[in-house]
């Protein structure tokens, strides 16, 4: 009735409405200094998850997605190998694929000097052809990241220069991160007794 299209427009119109607005990223050029890991994981995410967790109907489309995310070397690299043969192999044989991230072993490294950002993704693969699984295998993303000056499609100017794929599993992953504390608490306790800087302040995680 028109009495109640008024009420509820009264309420709508009146009604306290919370409005979270993000913080806009500043015009210019960012830093791999200036952005926080957290930027980088969800750009390396972002395009892990379009090339490696699809269905054959909608791969060609997500891999176009993900170069727009690419920068030189890796953008040709991924036109000449992922746009031609694996895309043709993905529809002609009907695979899907499942990648499922092991967000506990997720890691950045941060190379400032190269303006580089390295985030380690691990997980585990799951492949189908139709609807017949395969054997699930383990590996792990590294996603190189730089920055360039933003843009109307890029609000921070991260982009990816390498993608690396290593099959290991999460064991293995767990024994590499604990050899490499290992090797920086010795460091450290050699810095100190020389009296010099922490040689892994250098490098922040």
């Amino acid at each position: 009735t028109a009495l109640s299209i008024a009420a509820m427009l009264v309420m709508y119109f009146f009604a306290d409405t919370i409005i979270e607005v993000p913080e806009r990223p500043q015009p210019g050029f960012y830093s791999v200094k200036q952005l926080p890991d957290s930027q980088f994981i969800d750009a390396a995410v972002t395009v892990i998850n379009l090339v490696s967790t699809y269905q054959p109907a909608i791969a060609r489309r997500q891999f176009k997605t993900a170069q727009k995310y690419l920068w030189e070397p890796a953008l040709t690299e991924f036109q000449d190998s992922m746009m031609t043969k694996e895309i043709q192999a993905i529809e002609e044989t009907k695979r899907s694929q499942i990648f499922f991230i092991n967000q506990r072993l997720v890691k950045v490294e941060r190379y400032p000097d190269l303006e580089r950002v390295v985030v380690r993704v691990p997980g585990m693969r799951q492949k189908l052809i139709g609807s017949k699984p395969l054997p699930p295998d383990e590996m792990v993303y590294y996603v190189t990241m730089t920055t360039i000056p933003r843009n109307v499609s890029n609000e921070y100017g991260i982009v990816v220069v390498d993608i690396h794929l290593r099959r290991v599993d999460e064991q293995m992953v767990i024994k590499e991160d604990h050899q490499e504390q290992k090797a920086e608490k010795l460091a450290e306790r050699a810095a100190a007794k020389q009296g010099l800087p922490n040689p892994n302040a250098q490098n922040p995680q």
